[in-house]
């Protein structure tokens, strides 16, 4: 009984949980890939797996002012994992809105 207690109590026993690094990750990753037309959202969903992004999806439109938030966020994310070439992306979507 002792090690079904400690499973429920001690976090690393969950070795399945994904980490807030990882979610980051692939939160940045899909809307990236998104946003340069490398995938659709339609595509990401019919993988039948859970997705994170970084916007709803089912949001009609996003004021400017959202989508520049959201691409602040994403090019400090790249900045961070040095992945300059993603940010100079980002930065030029940036710059059309």
């Amino acid at each position: 009984m002792e090690d079904f207690n400690n499973f429920f109590n001690n976090n690393n026993n969950l070795k399945n949980e994904v980490t807030d690094e990882e979610l980051a990750r692939l939160a940045n990753e899909n809307t990236f890939n998104i946003l340069m037309g490398n995938v659709t959202v339609k595509e990401l969903f019919d993988q039948d797996i859970d997705i994170p992004l970084l916007v709803d999806p089912s949001q009609k439109s996003l004021s400017n002012a959202v989508k520049a938030e959201v691409l602040d966020g994403m090019i400090e994310y790249y900045v961070e994992q040095e992945e300059y070439e993603k940010c100079t992306k980002l930065v030029e979507l940036k710059n059309k809105l």
